[in-house]
């Protein structure tokens, strides 16, 4: 005999995220309220609201006052999950450690499915970059650049579900980016890094690559540290 050690709560969120996942609640859609819900599933009030919270938790649903519950689309869930997350000093290194891993084989795929032009696109945001260090230092611009050149590798490996944790992820710094490239010398060996990383991928030497962009995380890190 199994046991379902579970909480009413529990399996009545289970049961609802199943129904979102098997696409019979659609995202977007506006499911039952509590008590509508609770006669559906004869289940108490209290039950579906536990669950309910339980599910907008993971981001699976969003309650919108005086309008109802509504199925959140996959964006939202994963924005959801990383919201919430604040990165503070003590947490620098494990955010950068899961940063090397999902960058290292964002440059893997991005080579595999990049072609002349899309290496081209990431050779202007170089060549701006550029520009702009003779010119002075306009953190401002430079910062968005240089999440410009993340994003663009993450869009290139064409995994949707990378792609989206990284655009979360790379958000999660906007500020300290900024500040970071304020560093003397931060911001032309960022965009030498770059440089970098991007002849070893026209190359198609992933390994080389990955070690660029390996070296170049760790080099950010050190120096986002130290604004901190």
């Amino acid at each position: 005999m199994i046991i379902n050690r579970k909480g009413i709560s529990e399996q009545v969120a289970d049961s609802i995220k199943k129904k979102i996942q098997d696409g019979e609640y659609k995202v977007g859609d506006r499911i039952l309220g509590e008590r509508e819900m609770g006669v559906a599933l004869s289940v108490s009030r209290n039950t579906v609201r536990e669950a309910y919270k339980i599910l907008e938790a993971y981001g699976y649903i969003t309650a919108r006052h005086g309008t109802g519950v509504f199925v959140s689309s996959s964006e939202d869930q994963i924005k959801k999950m990383t919201e919430a997350f604040f990165v503070s000093s003590d947490q620098i290194k494990d955010f950068f450690s899961v940063r090397k891993i999902l960058e290292e084989s964002t440059v893997k795929l991005s080579i595999e499915h990049s072609d002349v032009n899309q290496f081209n696109e990431l050779e202007e945001i170089i060549a701006e970059a550029k520009e702009i260090l003779k010119d002075g230092i306009d953190s401002e611009r430079l910062a968005e650049l240089d999440h410009n050149f993340h994003i663009t590798l993450a869009n290139n490996s064409n995994n949707v579900v990378l792609i989206r944790i990284m655009h979360f992820l790379i958000d999660l710094l906007s500020e300290t980016r900024e500040k970071s490239i304020q560093i003397p010398g931060r911001a032309i060996q960022s965009v030498q890094e770059h440089s970098n990383i991007l002849e070893a991928m026209k190359q198609k030497n992933i390994h080389l690559a990955q070690q660029y962009m390996k070296e170049h995380l760790e080099s950010v890190e050190q120096s986002i540290t130290k604004t901190l």
